[in-house]
């Protein structure tokens, strides 16, 4: 008898088995959803404040479904809100195009979400795409130029004609200085809390951060467009009373006294700036709108100087700072040069040509180059247009280069890197501004 229970229950269970089995009683597939394949933004980037604050943007989504039903593009904006486009669609592969506005009012970059979801209600794989913004105006229709801004590692400092001095924590918010003087000022450089300026027949020194400052020299006929400091020297060089001149002064008790240094060289080139790093003081010098070619200056002292001609023809130097590797000079007719030891260079021969860098910036990861539309252009010699790439950035050294525009004909006489941010100060139209980017 319970052989028999024991026979009649696997026959049960072997009968179960084919029923489910059999033909019409297959439980319903599962159910297909979409898949975004790939996501294209026109345009991926955009300068700061194009099209009076905004832009709009095409966004190209390829997709599979196998399903045959997508019905909405939904699109989560970098607010965080989020828009829904009808998109119905019954082929198992295509592309959808899809536009919609961004703000270009904040510089940085900016990601968008794209997702799709079918009849069924089944939403497929999220996607994302950036687009970058530029830069940031926080500063305009100043009544002077701005020639130069740096970072002391607590505020930023910023100098212009007419003796205009402004300091700011952030990079946006900014309180103007008085610097005692109506002179123009156009170089900075810091040593701890030690920070001077020099200009025209100037030469000024604040311990505080740029809120008040002390003239530590007056220097009839000279204009100085240089300055960099070490532990027990400061250096500065410019033009003397003879325009063809160069001038150059080294103190060693931080700016009471000065002695004047042999010029390096009986020819017009005079220091645009300076930099001091790995023990040496090398200088970017130029000839005004000569066409002499690129020069740099060299010296371990600051007193014995050495020329060093990095490039035969075209314009000379206008900016130089040190990547924590090398040392970069850049200058006219988009000149970028670079060197590990301050003797020996190298020319990287940028496709930018018809900007002139003056300015120059490193973050610590970020090279950035700026300046403005050349001499030569201005003269009608060529069209750049108001949307001239006047910027490179490069994360390699200058291997590979980025180019920007930052406002449209705008000038950037000099840059700095601090709290996060790039400054850029300079001038548009002969009226003084400042910009930011992140």
């Amino acid at each position: 008898m319970r052989k028999s229970l024991f026979y009649l229950a696997l026959l049960l269970v072997a009968c179960s088995g084919n029923e489910s089995a059999a033909p019409g009683t297959e439980q319903p597939p599962a159910p297909h959803v979409p898949v975004i394949t790939n996501v294209a933004l026109s345009p991926d980037s955009v300068n700061h404040m194009y099209g009076d604050g905004t832009v709009a943007v095409a966004a190209e989504i390829a997709f599979r479904d196998t399903g045959l039903d997508v019905q909405t593009l939904w699109v989560r904006m970098p607010d965080g809100t989020a828009i829904e486009f009808d998109e119905l669609s019954n082929t198992e592969a295509g592309t959808f195009t899809e536009n919609f506005v961004m703000s270009t009012e904040a510089v940085g970059i900016f990601t968008v979400e794209f997702w799709l979801v079918d009849k069924a209600g089944g939403a497929s794989n999220h996607r994302t795409a950036d687009i970058s913004v530029g830069w940031i105006n926080r500063l305009g229709g100043l009544p002077y130029v701005l020639n130069d801004v740096m970072w002391d590692g607590t505020l930023f400092i910023a100098v212009g004609n007419d003796g205009a001095v402004l300091t700011s924590a952030d990079g946006i918010d900014w309180v103007a200085r008085d610097s005692a003087t109506n002179a123009n000022l156009y170089e900075l450089a810091a040593f701890e809390a030690n920070i001077f300026a020099v200009g025209d027949e100037i030469i000024l020194l604040s311990t505080d951060h740029g809120e008040n400052w002390i003239t530590k020299a007056v220097l009839d006929g000279v204009t100085l467009t240089a300055v960099a400091i070490n532990t027990t020297q400061v250096v500065v060089g410019g033009n003397g009373p003879d325009l063809l001149q160069p001038t150059i002064m080294i103190s060693e008790d931080r700016g009471d006294t000065w002695q004047a240094v042999d010029s390096p060289s009986d020819i017009c080139f005079s220091f645009r700036d300076l930099s001091y790093a790995d023990k040496l003081f090398v200088a970017a010098t130029d000839c005004g709108f000569s066409l002499s070619g690129a020069r740099v200056h060299v010296s371990a002292d600051g007193k014995s100087w050495h020329e060093i001609i990095v490039r035969q023809e075209g314009r000379g130097l206008q900016a130089i700072v040190h990547d924590g590797s090398q040392f970069v000079a850049v200058g006219g007719f988009g000149a970028v040069f670079t060197s590990f030891d301050g003797f020996n260079w190298t020319d990287l021969g940028t496709s930018v040509a018809d900007v002139d860098h003056r300015s120059a910036a490193w973050s610590g990861s970020k090279l950035v180059l700026a300046g403005g539309v050349s001499w030569l252009c201005n003269l009608a010699a060529c069209n750049p247009g108001s949307e001239s790439p006047v910027g490179m950035a490069s994360t390699d050294g200058g291997a590979s280069w980025d180019v920007f525009n930052i406002d449209g004909r705008y000038q950037s006489n000099g840059l700095a890197f601090g709290n996060g941010r790039f400054v850029s100060v300079g001038q548009s139209s002969g009226e003084g501004a400042v910009y930011t980017a992140d």
